[in-house]
């Protein structure tokens, strides 16, 4: 059986705190052993001359978030994140849309090329009006907007360039 990869949030962690083996282990309900484990093999520090061991409240949350970051994994220009696949993948052709957030980001959503299954990724605005990677993977049915086709629907534009995100009828 695969070993399960958890990830510990830092927002439960006391400022200026110091925690022993057992509270970390029971803030994370995880065995204390496994802190132990953190502290001998894996470079939690603890401090010094301590028994119990004393882990700073400041030297927890360095840890997980070094921890955390070597698992995170970055999609390139033409790639999204696979929800299934747990990793960045192209698209299959023809099956994305783009949703204008009300931030001005775009979110570009289709399906995996491999497993079928969705693929997420958000990009800056002013990224998406550049020529960006991604819009090949647009389905027919979300178009470039070039002012010649008329819709009833109000069209959203901030500028040329600005993809419509209204459908033609």
């Amino acid at each position: 059986m695969a070993k399960k990869k958890r990830t510990y949030s830092t927002r439960f962690i006391k400022d200026n705190y110091s925690y022993t083996v057992e509270q970390i282990a029971d803030l994370f309900g995880i065995d204390v052993a496994t802190v132990r484990r953190w502290i001998k093999e894996e470079g939690l520090m603890r401090i010094p001359k301590t028994r119990p061991f004393l882990i700073h409240s400041s030297a927890l949350k360095k840890f997980l978030t070094k921890k955390k970051a070597k698992h995170k994994q970055f999609c390139k220009t033409h790639e999204a994140f696979c929800c299934k696949c747990k990793a960045p993948r192209t698209p299959k052709s023809g099956t994305g849309k783009a949703v204008k957030l009300p931030n001005g980001s775009i979110r570009f959503q289709g399906q995996c090329a491999i497993c079928h299954t969705k693929v997420n990724k958000t990009i800056k605005g002013a990224d998406w009006a550049k020529k960006h990677p991604l819009k090949a993977y647009l389905s027919d049915t979300t178009k470039q907007h070039n002012r010649k086709h008329s819709t009833p629907l109000k069209c959203q534009l901030q500028g040329d360039g600005q993809l419509c995100l209204n459908l033609t009828p």
